[in-house]
């Protein structure tokens, strides 16, 4: 069977929420001359946390405004920005965070990651790797910098800086799946295995996490640890198509026709293009691989 990576890397941004002070009661606007940046930035988050994205830039432009240096600012209304989609609108005004304060790390780590939304991966993994040098006990631009190297297919390098990350911050399961991924592309068969099930200890409903380790025991030729792992992960998401697709992939390969007829039915059901490769499997001989979410 040809081996593939089992899903795309998850990158986590964080948008820096410093906030000076919670602002109860009145608006900024309404309180006058003594309005500060601050406050304008604390109403711009507190919107932005509602997911009101055009109130939130109004009001760290107002802070921007007050405060032509205020590079936390600019690194709210750049995530913002990104938030809505936005990522080359939201390098500039990154960039700009970081021209002014030139050791904001968390701007570094915003940097670098909206390099890798937009796919400049050289770019992301240069500001990426100033964000740690710069924050040295952040998971988060460890994190980053290992979706990075994984997509340039610096694979050991990503390896270490999710092991980095996983230090850091031992209950963060997205941390610790990620390292099992990066392990798994490098075809470190035995602690990917170990590290799906810690990101699964620590996030029991993950669902990704359990159809990961389905295709790992599949490849290994554990069956049965394989159609439990799928099944759980149909059992936390019943349309969760790539489980259903790789149940009925594993139940071919055991020769139970009957059994991959149902989930070609399931997927069938939900009307997603996996019914049809899954078909072409069960009625014309293709050579199929397990899927990845």
């Amino acid at each position: 069977m040809q081996r593939h990576p089992l899903l795309p890397i998850a990158l986590l941004v964080l948008t820096n929420h410093l906030w000076t002070g919670a602002i109860m009661g009145q608006t900024a606007a309404e309180r006058g001359p003594g309005t500060t940046a601050s406050d304008y930035r604390n109403e711009g988050n507190r919107c932005y946390d509602k997911r009101q994205f055009e109130k939130a830039m109004e009001w760290f432009r107002l802070a921007i405004k007050s405060k032509s240096d205020y590079a936390e600012a600019y690194n709210d209304l750049a995530m913002t920005l990104a938030a809505l989609g936005r990522h080359k609108d939201a390098i500039e005004f990154l960039q700009e965070a970081i021209r002014l304060r030139p050791d904001f790390g968390p701007g570094y780590v915003n940097l670098g990651s909206e390099y890798y939304e937009i796919d400049e991966l050289k770019n992301a993994i240069r500001f990426l790797s100033e964000a740690v040098r710069l924050r040295p006990n952040n998971p988060v631009a460890f994190n980053n910098l290992g979706a990075a190297y994984s997509a340039s297919g610096r694979t050991r390098e990503a390896i270490a800086a999710y092991e980095k990350a996983t230090q850091l911050k031992p209950d963060w399961p997205e941390a610790a799946r990620n390292l099992a991924l990066a392990e798994y592309q490098a075809g470190d068969d035995e602690p990917v295995i170990e590290h799906l099930q810690r990101a699964i200890s620590l996030k029991p409903n993950y669902m990704e996490a359990y159809n990961n380790l389905g295709v790992v025991y599949f490849e290994k030729g554990k069956y049965a640890e394989a159609i439990r792992s799928f099944q759980r992960a149909i059992e936390i998401k019943p349309d969760y198509a790539d489980a259903i697709y790789n149940l009925g992939v594993l139940k071919l390969a055991q020769r139970d026709r009957d059994q991959a007829i149902a989930q070609y039915q399931k997927l069938k059901t939900l009307g997603v293009p996996l019914a049809g490769v899954l078909y072409d499997e069960l009625y014309k001989g293709a050579i199929l691989n397990l899927r990845k979410p």
